[in-house]
């Protein structure tokens, strides 16, 4: 295994030394430097980084160093919101009987075609999400959900995302 490499001071790159042994060459062209070869150890892996080989030549120290360099990884994406698994859910819901249970009135009429507007618009690539809070605050006033339905809706929503971008409460 070669620990020297020819350093070509015109061409500004790195050969291969000509000499397996690594003796010293017989009138070498003083175009070229003799770099030792220095090869550091890889470095554990490090949660959130990735490691990249990073090669460099070292002119003063004469060395060209085969080093390592930890660069951080860009921080995923949050989590899109699911609205075709989030209405999908909603309509097996508890919640949802609950509220088809209700008694009918044009309010309530109003809001939950409101709401339905807003989600189906959102399951079709066309999300507004002030239309889409709006909504879900003007049904949410025209129902009186019981803790536990509440707690069903923050469920859906965390499940299916929808919890990162809208409330169940104005604020």
């Amino acid at each position: 295994m070669n620990t020297l490499a020819l350093w070509d001071t015109i061409d500004q790159k790195i050969l291969s030394y000509p000499r397996a042994d690594d003796q010293p060459v017989v009138n070498l062209d003083p175009r070229y430097l003799v770099l030792r070869i220095v090869k550091e150890a890889r470095p554990d892996d490090v949660e959130g980084f990735t490691v990249r080989q990073r090669l460099t030549v070292d002119l003063e120290a004469m060395e060209w160093r085969h080093g390592w360099e930890l660069i951080e990884l860009p921080a995923p994406a949050p989590p899109q919101p699911d609205y075709v698994g989030f209405y999908s859910a909603l309509l097996s819901s508890a919640t949802y009987s609950a509220v088809l249970q209700m008694p009918a009135t044009a309010e309530l009429a109003r809001a939950l075609a409101v709401f339905v507007s807003a989600i189906q618009d959102a399951m079709n690539y066309r999300v507004n999400p002030q239309a889409m809070q709006g909504a879900i605050w003007l049904l949410l006033s025209q129902v009186a959900l019981t803790d536990e339905h509440v707690a069903e809706l923050t469920e859906l929503m965390a499940t299916h995302h929808l919890d990162l971008t809208y409330t169940l409460t104005p604020t």
